[in-house]
């Protein structure tokens, strides 16, 4: 499976902006498959999340980037997202393995090379690992340093580095064996978010000589 390069992640404070949809738009078509855009949105109701996630992948379609929707696997399975990303309070891998019928892409939140394997096991089709650096998402986790990607890596899946990771450490992330990083304040809080988006896939492309990362 193709993994995407760059996963920019949409909380909800990012959702919430006027230029929110036009941003993302804009970011899907500049990065096309090499980016994927999640949607982490919990202050959003399944109504709204579902006509964002279909508008949000319409433009996905047509870019070839990736709408991924974090946790809600039902809108997951009715947008036509091309991913889902699971955290440890989702639904179980193999559950949605069985729900999802080939039609999108499994990703799930790993912090330990045990849990890689774990999930691996399950039904993942790749891992995000973290936190890699120190990030104020997750203000009492302690990093664990570009180590956690590099010990993930004996799942056998793609593994993508999360976790404070922005232009000036992201190689660190990328030579432990990551075949892509997600951020979240790298892009949305860049003076040009189209532009930084662009920097940062050129970063993973040079570490791994093309636009996109398989398993």
């Amino acid at each position: 499976m193709n993994v995407p390069l760059l996963h920019v992640i949409a909380t909800d404070e990012v959702a919430e902006a006027r230029s929110f949809v036009a941003n993302a738009g804009n970011l899907m078509a500049a990065g096309r498959e090499r980016i994927a855009l999640h949607l982490r949105l919990r202050r959003t109701d399944g109504r709204n999340l579902h006509r964002l996630a279909v508008r949000l992948g319409d433009s996905a379609a047509e870019s070839g980037a990736w709408c991924v929707i974090n946790d809600r696997v039902d809108v997951a399975l009715t947008s036509g997202a091309q991913a889902v990303q699971l955290g440890t309070g989702s639904l179980p891998v193999n559950a949605v393995h069985r729900l999802r019928e080939g039609r999108f892409a499994i990703g799930a939140s790993v912090h330990s090379a045990g849990e890689a394997l774990e999930r691996a096991a399950e039904g993942a089709d790749f891992v995000v690992a973290g936190s890699v650096f120190s990030t104020a998402t997750h203000p009492g986790r302690a990093p664990a340093g570009p180590a956690l990607v590099a010990s993930c890596l004996e799942a056998g899946v793609p593994v993508v580095g999360i976790g404070g990771i922005e232009s000036g450490n992201a190689r660190q992330v990328l030579k432990a064996g990551a075949c892509g990083i997600a951020v979240i304040r790298a892009v949305w809080q860049a003076e040009n978010p189209v532009q930084e988006a662009l920097r940062l896939i050129e970063l993973c492309a040079q570490q791994e000589g093309e636009g996109v990362c398989f398993a």
